[in-house]
């Protein structure tokens, strides 16, 4: 079609720009047109910044230079020095200026004339013409003469048109969004008068489109139901009802329903009695999936008006020589069916035989013999990470090896992409939107200034009114998106709303955090203790057999102490916007020690004011959420709470103490409602999660030892592509480098590192050296 030749493309994108006020999708189908004249690597560094920061509408024209930061949730401190923001800037300029030239002198209703002098104008000032030549020229050049004829045809046609809607429309008033239109029909009406490069033609198109009544033979493909025809006849936002009582008012609409589907129907007949001698349907019997897919029911049609049609089916492949030697016919398909058959591994002797002999016939063709090298090649590689150098992974990572325990559990759930994560800093490209994870860090970053306020103002959790932890959180979000000064998250409207409607949630979360410590005889110790070089604590130094040295580092959300006559009792809270399930198995193969190792953090240094030793207690996920529940309407409202208060019950491991977990939950009644505990009749410890003291050393020691073991693998520099795998979760569910790994399970050197799960029991007698279990140094 003519309206897809690039300098149409340009036009018509360029006008869209005004119509659609400056969208992301306008701009950049003007820009990568090649005709705009900017550079490729400028495009895409500003396109990366437009997508990062959502800009879209008047920020394109507002006064000013760009400033705003690609971090969702920006520092304060942050000065948005980068080194691409005064070429972005540039950019945005030659972007701009001939874009809004034009539009100074096209606002409003304009008279044709006018309009259509200002194009002109406008592809003069970007040179168009110039570029047109040029690319006319390297097209005759390289032989490629239809292009060049085609692009000569394109300008005057173009030029063509502008001229007729001068005559016809000169003087008639109108808008960008009436011209737009208008050009577009004009060029609808043009066709391209190219020489056909051969007598006999393929065309390649979808069935409502394809116009063409001089077909020989006519393939339809994907005949299945509800693709041939159309299943889904969606009303709109007009019933069929509707439309008829408006047709009867005169009111000329769209089709309804009923009428989609005669049209349906009519446009089946079309197809089948297109072609005048050859007529071959064919269709899948499944997905890509594997998930089954049934025929149209034209097939069963077809069946019954011509019980003689030929069927077949290429699912089985040929059984006999005489069928091979069927699949050799022209040169790319041969080629084609020559690739998948030599890939089979197992071909029968005098296939195989076969399948060589057409193999070395094509190595003998001069045409043949780069795909047939590239083929070689394909046959010989594996799909298999290397070990990197030592002075690779030294250049990468340093030494000591500074990393988190979150990343030790990437690398635990796959080397391979912590390497692409961590070492060769992939990632993707940012788009403003509001994901899941942002979510959970601008509530983390509430959930800790609300925190520091409580503790410099030494206000007590106990003593907390609901009313006075709104309006609170309620300022320091007012307080947070204000000193943004409208970079990241707040530089959006729309996300700021959306930010402020999330105070409820940090709202209930915060009166569940309080409710938690009215319950227990545990005090808030510290918030966001950090670990680390520089920090209140020192970080978990680590030496490795090699020499190398691991330096581990990490924030803890909340510390909660409480002081009794055999030393200070620790739990660990983590805040997760998500659920988050403590699974000792995950503990055991290293997917989920930051708890653990934070733990270790903490009671292997000293705190300010707390009195040694230091025990552990638990560890507990805290969850950030606001939950729907079922309920009846005879529910009070002490009911609704402690259904809510069970929805977010805290989940994780506690010190198998009667009495320490009656501290944690003083009112507990059986099982309870903020921890994973159940005391039954007699202060006997129900069905919980807990530990006893050896068993949560025996789990602090395995984890420094499997600490130990990954950072010995990630410095010795092995990157295997070795994801996990655990019932129905594997660490490909969620990776976004799976386009770059390519693991595929069905190669002999791409397996999961399959994980089973024994029971709780079995585990504990794995950590204990006594029961037979690993011995841990």
């Amino acid at each position: 079609e003519i309206t897809q030749n690039p300098l149409i493309r340009l036009i018509l994108a360029m006008l869209d720009i005004f119509i659609d006020n400056w969208s992301y999708e306008a701009v950049f189908r003007y820009l990568k047109t090649g005709l705009a004249g900017v550079e490729k690597q400028s495009i895409d560094l500003i396109e990366n910044y437009v997508l990062a920061c959502g800009i879209r509408g008047s920020r394109w024209t507002r006064d000013g230079k760009w400033d705003w930061s690609t971090e969702f949730l920006p520092s304060e401190t942050e000065n948005n020095s980068d080194s691409d923001l005064e070429e972005i800037n540039l950019v945005r300029d030659k972007i701009t200026a001939p874009l809004l030239a034009f539009r100074q002198k096209t606002k409003g209703s304009r008279r044709a004339v006018d309009i259509c002098t200002a194009l002109y104008e406008f592809l003069e000032h970007i040179d168009v013409p110039r570029q047109i030549e040029k690319q006319i020229e390297v097209f005759r050049g390289k032989g490629q003469l239809n292009l060049a004829n085609e692009y000569t045809q394109i300008w005057n046609i173009l030029m063509h048109v502008l001229d007729q809607t001068v005559e016809v429309l000169g003087e008639e008033t109108m808008n960008i969004a009436k011209f737009a239109k208008i050009l577009k029909i004009g060029l609808d009406e043009y066709k391209l008068g190219l020489i056909p490069p051969s007598l006999d033609q393929v065309l390649v198109g979808d069935a409502h489109r394809s116009k063409s009544h001089e077909v020989k033979a006519l393939y339809i493909l994907g005949v299945n139901d509800g693709v041939f025809p159309t299943a889904a006849l969606e009303e709109g936002l007009l019933s069929d009802q509707d439309r008829a009582v408006l047709k009867s008012l005169g009111l000329e609409l769209a089709s309804d329903t009923r009428t989609q589907a005669f049209d349906e129907q009519y446009l089946i007949y079309k197809a089948l009695t297109t072609a005048c001698s050859y007529l071959r349907i064919s269709w899948p019997l499944a997905d890509s999936e594997g998930r089954s897919l049934r025929p149209s029911m034209i097939i069963p049609r077809m069946r019954k008006l011509f019980p003689r049609l030929v069927e077949s089916s290429d699912i089985l492949p040929p059984s006999t020589i005489s069928a091979e030697l069927e699949l050799v016919t022209g040169h790319l398909p041969t080629f084609q069916h020559l690739a998948a058959k030599i890939s089979r591994q197992d071909l029968k002797a005098e296939s195989k035989t076969l399948w060589q002999e057409v193999y070395h016939w094509y190595a003998g063709q001069e045409s043949f013999q780069p795909q047939c090298e590239a083929f070689k090649s394909i046959m010989a590689y594996k799909n298999i990470a290397s070990p990197v150098s030592p002075a690779k992974i030294l250049s990468l990572y340093g030494n000591p090896l500074k990393t988190s325990v979150s990343r030790m559990e990437k690398y635990a759930s796959c080397p391979f992409a912590f390497y692409l994560q961590y070492g060769l800093k992939a990632r993707e490209r940012k788009v403003f939107s509001l994901s899941p994870p942002d979510i959970g860090s601008f509530m983390h970053k509430v959930l800790e200034l609300f925190s520091r306020e409580m503790a410099v103002g030494n206000i007590s959790w106990r003593t907390l009114e609901r009313d006075w932890c709104e309006k609170k959180i309620e300022e320091i979000i007012e307080n947070l998106l204000a000193r943004m000064n409208g970079r990241g998250l707040s530089s959006s409207p729309r996300m700021t709303v959306l930010m402020t409607r999330l105070k409820r949630v940090v709202t209930r979360a915060v009166w569940v955090i309080a409710e938690h410590i009215r319950r227990s005889s545990f005090e808030p110790l510290g918030y966001e203790i950090a670990f680390g070089e520089g920090e209140k604590l020192p970080p978990i130094i680590m030496e490795l057999e090699s020499g190398q040295k691991i330096s581990l580092s990490g924030v803890i959300d909340r510390v909660d102490a409480l002081k009794t006559e055999e030393g200070t009792y620790v739990r660990i809270i983590d805040y997760k916007s998500g659920s988050k399930d403590f699974q000792l198995a995950d503990v055991y193969y290293g997917l989920q020690i930051q708890l653990i190792t934070y733990l270790s953090a903490l009671t292997g240094n000293c705190l300010p004011g707390v009195g040694d030793p230091l025990l552990p207690g638990g560890i507990l996920y805290f969850r950030l959420d606001d939950p729907l529940i079922r309920t009846s309407h005879q529910s009070s409202e002490q009911q609704i709470e402690e259904a809510i208060m069970k929805q977010l019950k805290m989940k994780g491991l506690l010190l198998a103490n009667v009495k320490l977990i009656k501290a944690m939950d003083k009112e507990i009644q059986g099982s309870s409602l903020i921890i994973p505990a159940r005391i039954n009749k007699g202060d006997v410890l129900g069905k919980s999660s807990t530990a006893t003291p050896e068993q949560f050393s025996l789990l602090q020691k395995h984890v420094y030892s499997l600490l130990k073991q990954l950072g010995a693998e990630i410095s010795s520099g092995q990157v295997e592509i070795r994801p996990i795998k655990k019932k129905k979760y594997t660490a490909c569910q969620y990776c976004i480098f799976a386009a770059i790994c390519q693991f595929d399970p069905r190669l002999k050197e791409n397996k999961y590192k399959l994980l089973p799960e024994p029971q709780e029991e079995e585990i504990w007698r794995l950590l204990d050296p006594k029961k037979g279990g690993e011995t841990v140094e």
